[in-house]
Parts: C-alpha cells; structure tokens; sequence
C-alpha cells in the first residue's frame, strides 16, 4: 500500500511539474502605479502587459528585469487606440534599462527624453548572457544619446529582433543600434535588424552617429530591408565576425551619408543594396580592430553619385593570408567617376560589374561594362514605417536623378 501511494504521489507531482504555470494579462494606465509593475523582475514566463495611451513619466531609473522562456516570452505592448510614450524629462538616465531581462518583447511604444533610449545589458544576478530580446514597431527620438545598445562588457548578446521601428534625432555618440563593444569586449550574436526606418541621426550635438554599428566578433547577424539617410557616420557598419558565420547586409535603401554608405572590414555578404549620394565611398572595407579587410561579397548592389569611389577597398599588401573578397554584378555610378579602387588586387575577385567610370588599377574588371543606364528600384517591403512617412515617386525622382540631367 506505501508503495502504491508514493508512486501515486510521484506520478502526481511529475504531473504538477509539467503543467505550466498559468501567464496573467494586466491592464495598465499612465495615472496608476505602473512602474511598480514594470521595475523589477516580477512579471513571469507568458505575462502580458497592455499599456493604454498616454505620458508615462517618472524620475527613477526604470528597470525591467523580467525573464521570459523562448516559447512563454514576456510582452509589453501598446494599445492600438493611441500612442504610448515613455519619456524622462532629463538625460540624467536612460528612458528604459533592460537589465538582465530575457525573452522580453516591447511593442508599440514610443521614447523619448533620457539619455539612451534603451540600454540592454546584463545582471549581476544572471548570467552573462542576455538572449530574445525584441523590440518591435516603436519609434525612439530626441534622446540624449543613442537610441538602442547592447554593449555591456563581458557579455554576448544571442537571437536579439529589433524590427520595424522609427528612429531618428539621437546625441553623443548618436548611434540607432550600437550593438556589441570595441575590440570584442561584448559581442551579439544571430541578431536581425530589419526593416527599421532610421534618419537624422547627424545634428550638431551627435559626434559619430552611425545608423546600425555591430561590433568586431558578432556573427551571423541579419540586417535587412532598413532605410538609412541623413547620418553623420556610415549608414551601416559591421566589423569581423570573430570565425563565427557571416553577418549579411541585404536589401537596405540608403542615402545622404556624411561618411561611407556601408563600411564592412570582414565577414560579411554585402548585396542587393542601394546607396545613393553617400558622402564617401558607397562601400568601403579596411582592416579595422581584429578583423582583417576579407572573406567579404559585394554584390548586385546599386550605388550612384558617391563623393569617393562607389566601392573601394583598403587592404594593405603587408598583412599575409588574407581571406578572399568577391566584386560581383554592382551597378557603379559615382560622383567623383572612380567607380572601385583596389589598394591590392591579390584575393580580390572583381567581374561583370557596369557603370560609368574608371577603376583604380583599371584593368581590375577585365569584364567591365560601360553604360549609363540604371536599373533603380525601389524595396517594396510591406509594412514598413518608412513608407507611411515618405512619398515614394518623390524619394526616387529625388534621389535617382543626378544633378544636370
């Protein structure tokens, strides 16, 4: 009889185990104690929170630390009849601290004020790993600093969705998405950064202002169908990817940069982009912190009235056993008519590109072939907050009609 109740009893509490526990929704306004909910680390796996329209302000240091599961991840969203703003009236802190959160989506929501927008980093109660984080369709501006980061020392950053958001009007550093640190010292990984809208981000309190910056020995990140102009840095930069798999940098619309359109060093796929009235090279790769200009792809790209070569390479012939690098199929219009420019032609392959202009050396594309015609085309990636915003007949007859013609 014992052994008949204890295995009754065992059976019951595998049972209790496999059951998860049930996920509760609340309803919050901006006159109610919503931090109290927010702050911390109470909410659990599966929770949703339901923010109603209106300011939500307060002078603490808001921090979410709720842990969500990949498959019961925590959701705070805005209602859909109006607009949910977290602002702080100063940049003494950031708007939002997510601190050690995992598996937590925002959605829907805007910030403004502060100094970052929302800083990602980990606890010292957790590990050093921060993963799942999405922030989706929220509009970030006017920040005291950058918009988004992941960059706390000693920590990699996993499966992390930043999509469809409005950005734009950052200081200090200025960046959109800063994601990772400077010589590896946090990296991020597997990441998609896609079919963001981000712009302005070169006014005169914004020192570097790159629109998307992935640090050196993150890989296998995504960033796709985003439209960049007006920053003060490349629209998109990305380092080496540590040995770890390709990052790829397909699909963006971009224009109006006071640097590079796209400054990749290694490790990356670079295609099916345009880049238009970039105020340096249109592409450009050198070696920079770990990564060593190669194991690179440039190609089907459209690029056009550039201030520097449309694509130009920087790989001194002093570093030995460079990874190869592959110019394949550009439409090549610069403004300044050196469409590539090789410092060392050893590695890189370079064919069936087309344009106007010469190259440097200029038997570099044996298959070169000159024609003014370009084949411009517009993403259409639907939904999309740059195409609620911009006119799309206007932007192409702005930006693919070169001055005097």
């Amino acid at each position: 009889m014992l052994r008949i109740l204890t295995t009754a009893f065992a059976f019951l509490l595998i049972v209790t185990r496999s059951v998860p526990a049930s996920s509760e929704t609340f309803h919050l306004k901006p006159e109610q104690d919503w931090f109290s909910i927010l702050d911390g680390d109470g909410l659990a796996p599966g929770d949703v929170v339901k923010l109603s329209a209106g300011r939500y302000q307060d002078r603490r240091r808001l921090s979410l630390r709720h842990r969500g599961t990949s498959d019961r991840p925590i959701t705070i969203i805005a209602s859909e009849s109006g607009t949910v703003v977290f602002e702080r009236p100063d940049d003494a802190q950031n708007t939002i601290n997510l601190d050690g959160a995992s598996h937590l989506h925002l959605i829907g929501i805007e910030v403004t004020g502060g100094a970052a927008g929302i800083r990602i980093s980990r606890s010292a109660e957790n590990a050093d790993e921060v993963i799942g984080i999405h922030v989706r369709d929220c509009h970030l501006h006017h920040l005291g600093g950058v918009a988004i980061t992941c960059n706390e020392p000693g920590t990699v950053y996993r499966q992390c969705v930043f999509s469809g958001n409005h950005i734009h009007h950052t200081s200090g550093h200025g960046e959109a998405f800063y994601l990772g640190g400077n010589n590896a010292t946090a990296t991020f990984h597997d990441g998609r950064i896609e079919r963001n809208y981000i712009h302005h981000l070169n006014g005169p309190d914004v020192s570097q202002g790159d629109g998307i910056e992935i640090k050196d020995g993150s890989s296998g990140n995504r960033i796709i169908a985003n439209v960049i102009h007006d920053t003060k840095f490349p629209a998109v930069t990305v380092y080496g990817s540590g040995g770890g798999p390709v990052n790829r940098i397909e699909r963006n619309l971009i224009w109006n940069t006071g640097d590079h359109g796209i400054q990749a060093a290694a490790d990356a796929v670079v295609r099916n982009n345009t880049i238009v009235k970039a105020g340096q090279a249109g592409i450009y790769s050198r070696d920079h912190q770990g990564a060593r200009s190669g194991n690179l792809t440039i190609s089907k790209n459209v690029i056009s009235q550039t201030q520097d070569a449309a694509i130009r390479i920087y790989n001194e012939s002093t570093v030995q056993n460079r990874q190869p690098i592959e110019i394949i199929n550009n439409q090549l219009h610069p403004g300044n008519g050196n469409t590539i420019r090789v410092a060392n032609a050893a590695g890189v392959t370079v064919r069936n590109n087309r344009g106007r202009g010469q190259s440097m050396p200029p038997d570099v594309d044996e298959s070169w072939f000159t024609t003014d015609q370009i084949d411009w085309s517009l993403p259409e990636d639907r939904p999309h907050p740059a195409w609620t915003r911009l006119t799309r007949a206007t932007l192409r007859d702005h930006l693919f009609t070169p001055a005097g013609r």
